[in-house]
């Protein structure tokens, strides 16, 4: 009588499925064995990312100028400037009505007097601090000379005006601030009419979306010649039991773990590089409008893009690996 071994009949055993960490762990080993195609996936996945992280984040910043000039001079603060502005003037005008009439009426200063040192008394000439206050003198620069070497007591007069005008002057460029912002724009190509933004927009979409083309191909071309170069060592795991579903998953793992690496250093070199460029064209303006929501909304497409882009360009290398024959994988002599 022959005993037959149920093991050794047709019927397929219960196979062992490997765990997610095993799983994790060979595609972390893989990734440190073949450093340098890791390296070029990542690489494609950062340029990509940071082209499209510096499109968004500068947007977001482009339109809080844009709302900036639009809103600000009818807003709470703009009042409060001009109020402001307002109340300077009022406290300058009489400093500047007796600086004038001392200008205008003291006697006239004998020769050998002393002359004055303005640089020492106000910090620079009288001429100059009117020129870069933008406020006219309140007489003369010569009758204000005289006056004070006459007078010594009109110097801290003299100061207290040069202090209005001052803060009058910041107000004024503060208010000036949003003319000034649109003629940066516009010096700089910026759009700021409706239609002109409506344009930009659609450009700015064909080059976002011609930049992720590029890079799912390339992706899609680095996992491809990744399973050609693995073919003996797809064919060994399968041999040895590894199922199609383990393969997928191993490929996959692979390709998620060079996905977040380059989308976090794509997202990162992406905000820096429109950081510094939108600051060295706007100065101030760049952060004080920035519109965080917008910004962080950006942030969190793109790494969702970049995730995705990463997985979907290894979906089809991990099916095409799971689905070779071992023997044909053995018999490769790639």
């Amino acid at each position: 009588m022959t005993v037959v071994n149920p093991k050794s009949s047709g019927q397929v055993q219960r196979q062992r499925s490997l765990p997610w960490s095993k799983a994790v762990e060979i595609a972390y080993k893989s990734i440190r064995l073949r450093l340098s195609r890791s390296l070029l996936v990542t690489s494609g996945i950062v340029l990509a990312l940071a082209f499209l992280m510096s499109i968004l984040a500068g947007e977001a910043m482009t339109q809080g100028m844009r709302g900036w000039i639009t809103s600000a001079p009818t807003s709470t603060a703009f009042d409060d400037l001009r109020q402001q502005r307002k109340q300077l003037e009022d406290a300058r005008q009489p400093i500047a009505d007796r600086l004038f009439t001392a200008a205008r009426t003291g006697e006239v200063v004998p020769d050998g007097t002393a002359d004055l040192d303005e640089k020492a008394m106000f910090g620079d000439e009288l001429p100059a601090i009117a020129k870069d206050l933008g406020s006219p003198l309140p007489a003369g620069a010569d009758e204000l000379k005289r006056a004070l070497r006459r007078d010594p007591s009109l110097v801290a007069p003299m100061k207290e005006w040069i202090g209005y005008s001052d803060q009058i002057k910041t107000v004024r460029e503060t208010l000036a601030g949003p003319q000034q912002l649109e003629s940066m724009l516009k010096g700089a190509g910026v759009p700021t009419t409706a239609e002109d933004i409506a344009n930009n927009k659609i450009q700015t979409r064909w080059l976002i979306g011609l930049a992720l083309l590029v890079a799912f191909v390339g992706i899609l071309n680095a996992m491809l010649m990744s399973v050609t170069e693995r073919f003996r060592e797809i064919g060994t795991m399968k041999c040895l039991g590894a199922l199609d579903s383990f393969i997928i998953k191993l490929f996959l793992i692979e390709s998620l773990f060079q996905g977040i690496v380059g989308t976090i250093l794509g997202v990162l070199a992406g905000l820096l590089l429109s950081f510094v460029s939108t600051w060295s064209s706007f100065g101030g303006y760049a952060w004080k409008n920035l519109q965080w929501n917008n910004l962080l909304i950006g942030i969190a497409i793109c790494t969702a893009v970049g995730i995705i882009l990463t997985v979907a360009g290894a979906l089809y290398p991990a099916w095409s690996a799971a689905r070779m024959q071992p023997i044909e994988a053995m018999r490769s002599d790639v």
